[in-house]
């Protein structure tokens, strides 16, 4: 499997049979990004810059329910959670998504802005890969992120909806405080993840228009 960073929660995920899952697309205004065509497209929430599916080449599958799908030799299965540390009441509801493929786990968990709850715990323990959003103001803060990442045990945290040169969303953090939060484990500095996947966290350059 191979994956690349849109930018925001936006990855591609591809797999050896050339399955192609694009998660929570969003506008160029955010932040300049390719196009690039899917087979599926998970959307984590239906806020306007995780669920822009005008940005994704098809014909594609929209998963955004509860339900859990098979396309190919990709499983999806989802675990609600919410956006927000008072159980939605300040921004909603929100979906992580676990795919699993080539005997890899990959735990995708949107905007969660709340520690992980016991359901989350144990739907995404132990994966090979956690994107963990660590920008805070919306979601989890860097720190709180880091607490999230040691009580799921994922082989390699990646974060994501963070404040990078170009994106729009200036109210939201670097990486850095995340990264200090772990700062026992080895840092990937990458353009591009390619299974077998290292340990312990995986920074990826986002992909420019």
């Amino acid at each position: 499997m191979t994956i690349s960073y849109l930018g925001h929660a936006s990855f591609l995920l591809e797999t050896k049979d050339g399955t192609r899952i694009l998660t929570d697309p969003y506008p160029q205004s955010v932040f300049p990004h390719p196009v690039a065509a899917a087979d599926v497209v998970t959307l984590s929430h239906d806020h306007f810059d995780h669920s822009d599916t005008t940005q994704v080449l098809g014909p594609f599958q929209v998963v955004k329910g509860l339900e859990s799908v098979t396309y190919r030799e990709v499983t999806i299965t989802c675990c609600p959670c919410f956006h927000d540390p008072e159980r939605g009441r300040l921004r909603g509801e929100n979906r992580a998504y676990i795919f699993r493929a080539e005997g890899l786990k990959i735990v995708h968990l949107g905007d969660l802005g709340e520690a992980p709850s016991p359901a989350l715990l144990q739907a995404a323990a132990g994966a090979d890969m956690l994107f963990v959003p660590v920008g805070g103001t919306f979601t989890l803060t860097g720190e709180q992120a880091a607490e999230a990442v040691k009580a799921l045990r994922p082989k390699l945290a990646v974060p994501m909806h963070f404040r990078c040169p170009g994106h729009d969303f200036s109210v939201l953090t670097t990486p850095a405080p995340f990264l200090a939060a772990l700062s026992d484990r080895p840092v990937h500095r990458l353009t591009e993840l390619i299974a077998p996947f290292p340990a312990g966290v995986g920074v990826l350059e986002p992909l420019r228009a």
